[in-house]
């Protein structure tokens, strides 16, 4: 890498780019060549901007930080990614480690956090915390790796009535079929699917049938 650490961002949301790049612009090594509110238009924007670092949101529409971070990975020229999440979700930080990133940042992170953290991606070292690191590191449990479907997404917090109603979302169906098919009531539907959003940390109930093949917790369809 050369004496300036080029930057990319790559989040859904303006206004996180915009205060990142606000945040970094008063530090002389850092330069922000770039920012894309999708993964497609930042997967386009490598070739073009070089960038040496990439901030990645993890959490976004379409194609996901992670499924966007294994896109990144699978280039030919290496490109270290920082994840940036709003939460300190350990599954996703960890999955983003096993994947490839080399640093996690919290969106509420202070400047000097963020720079220190770039600091030390730049210099070649992996910014994250030792704990999560040692965990990324361990075997995971056959359960995720081998298991079946409603395993996998029990190992993930999902209980098997919310794979029950994950498992209908995916097939397209609203709440009101979903609560006929399984012969609850349409709010207890809803609140399932708010409980299925939040454990995936997706962004609506199509990215998180999305994340969920993604992740094996359902069958291919």
């Amino acid at each position: 890498m050369s004496d300036h650490i080029r930057v990319l961002l790559i989040d859904d949301h303006e206004m996180a780019r915009r205060g990142l790049e606000a945040m970094l612009s008063a530090t002389d090594w850092i330069q922000i060549v770039g920012g894309a509110a999708d993964c497609e238009a930042g997967i386009a924007a490598l070739d073009g901007l070089a960038p040496d670092l990439v901030l990645l949101d993890i959490r976004m529409p379409g194609t996901d930080g992670l499924a966007c971070l294994d896109q990144i990975k699978a280039r030919p020229i290496p490109v270290a990614v920082v994840m940036v999440t709003l939460h300190d979700d350990r599954r996703f930080v960890l999955e983003a480690i096993r994947r490839g990133a080399a640093g996690y940042l919290l969106k509420d992170a202070s400047t000097d956090e963020v720079i220190s953290t770039i600091r030390r991606v730049a210099a070649g070292e992996l910014a994250i915390d030792p704990v999560l690191l040692q965990e990324a590191l361990t075997p995971r449990p056959a359960s995720i790796e081998t298991g079946t479907p409603r395993q996998r997404a029990l190992a993930y917090g999902v209980t098997p009535r919310e794979h029950d109603v994950l498992t209908l979302v995916a097939e397209g169906l609203t709440n009101k079929e979903i609560g006929a098919q399984l012969s609850i009531g349409e709010d207890t539907v809803k609140k399932h699917v708010q409980s299925i959003i939040w454990k995936l940390r997706a962004a609506d109930r199509t990215q998180a049938a999305i994340m969920a093949y993604r992740m094996s917790m359902l069958p291919d369809p």
